[in-house]
């Protein structure tokens, strides 16, 4: 990642200010710093260092899927890129896997419904170990296959008995799983983590939420969301509230990151779009709550760097706008971006995009942040 910097600390007025020119003093950034039971907490104001920072991600190389003329599919679901920089690249349709090198050339293709590749159906890329096997989540949640980058079936494991939101494979090969379970008339979400025999290791979170008791429907309720950092660190967040947990990859809860609250309230747009879905059911009771929750979901680069997606869209049509968070957990700017970073290898970063058309590409892009 590209950091430019053009700015001293916050707080310090313009040199126009300085030399005596007409303008109206900045608000002093002012974050905290304090240690509870060993556990660094870091607390900072509504509005980040840096007042006018920009981020841009040039675009590099494209694959749509259709590279090569055997076994084309068209469309992509997932990918995961190898520490050797290849890109693996995953059909749930076509339950198919195709590698590319960094380059961008189409190497190789397995598919994963196959009896030696353990029928996988509707595969889901979950992970690569620092071994170099490749995670595949049959869709349904039923199995998870370890493969070889040729495809070759290493092992299985049955997923059986888990309800699953959301799955990925560290590189040490354990298995984190956003689960669920239905206890009438809520469901309870948690979120774990289990070695490779799903032997539970750890407990990060859980949240309730209610269903359908008496027809009642509650939309934008808080999803838990998390992600796992370049040492299989595991970062957690709830958004009832702006609060960002770090756990180093023993489990053991090293940080948390806070920001002061600055709701975003539901539009009339949002709230007519659920009105919509619902109208042939009207037998069903929506709850809107007055604002969304703290945020969407966030991301973490190489560097620590965490850019955390909110409810707040960017202006014509640029997206959302994005919290970022250095890897101090220092709130340091504010950016637009119109698509999500997913996978991050160094100063660049990978997306899925939906084009004009309505195809999805992988992009690999150069990413620069500058910091005003």
């Amino acid at each position: 990642m590209k950091i430019l910097i053009s700015r001293i600390a916050g707080g310090l007025l313009l040199a126009g200010c300085l030399a005596g020119l007409a303008c109206s003093k900045p608000e002093p950034f002012r974050a905290t710093t304090t240690t509870e039971s060993g556990v660094l907490i870091v607390k900072n104001p509504a509005h980040p260092l840096y007042g006018k920072a920009s981020l841009t991600m040039t675009e590099e190389l494209t694959l749509s899927g259709r590279e090569g003329d055997e076994d084309a599919f068209s469309t992509l679901d997932s990918f995961a890129v190898g520490r050797d920089g290849n890109i693996f690249v995953c059909s749930e349709r076509a339950a198919m896997v195709k590698t590319y090198s960094r380059q961008g050339a189409l190497l190789g293709s397995f598919r994963t419904n196959t009896p030696e590749a353990g029928g996988l159906e509707h595969p889901n890329l979950a992970g690569i170990t620092a071994a170099g096997e490749i995670a595949i989540e049959s869709g349904g949640h039923l199995a998870l296959g370890f493969f070889a980058p040729d495809g070759r079936l290493l092992r299985k494991i049955s997923l059986a008995g888990f309800n699953i939101f959301r799955l990925a494979v560290d590189s040490r090969g354990r298995i984190l799983m956003h689960s669920f379970r239905m206890i009438h008339p809520n469901t309870l979400y948690f979120f774990r983590q289990y070695d490779a025999g799903l032997k539970e290791l750890h407990k990060y979170g859980q949240s309730w939420e209610p269903q359908s008791a008496g027809n009642n429907y509650y939309p934008y309720l808080p999803i838990m969301w998390w992600a796992l950092d370049a040492q299989d660190g595991v970062v957690y967040g709830y958004p009832d509230r702006y609060e960002i947990k770090s756990y180093d990859a023993g489990g053991s809860l090293s940080r948390v990151i806070r920001r002061e609250a600055r709701p975003v309230a539901l539009t009339e747009a949002e709230k007519e779009a659920y009105r919509r879905e619902y109208a042939k059911a009207p037998y069903v009771r929506l709850h809107f709550p007055e604002a969304h929750s703290a945020f969407q979901k966030f991301t973490i680069d190489e560097k620590g760097w965490i850019y955390v997606m909110t409810w707040e869209p960017a202006p014509e049509g640029a997206g959302a706008w994005y919290d970022v968070f250095d890897d101090k957990g220092i709130y340091t700017a504010r950016v637009a971006l119109n698509r999500m970073p997913q996978v991050w290898t160094g100063d660049r970063v990978y997306t899925l995009d939906r084009r004009a058309s309505g195809e999805i590409v992988l992009t690999r892009n150069e990413f620069a942040l500058d910091l005003r």
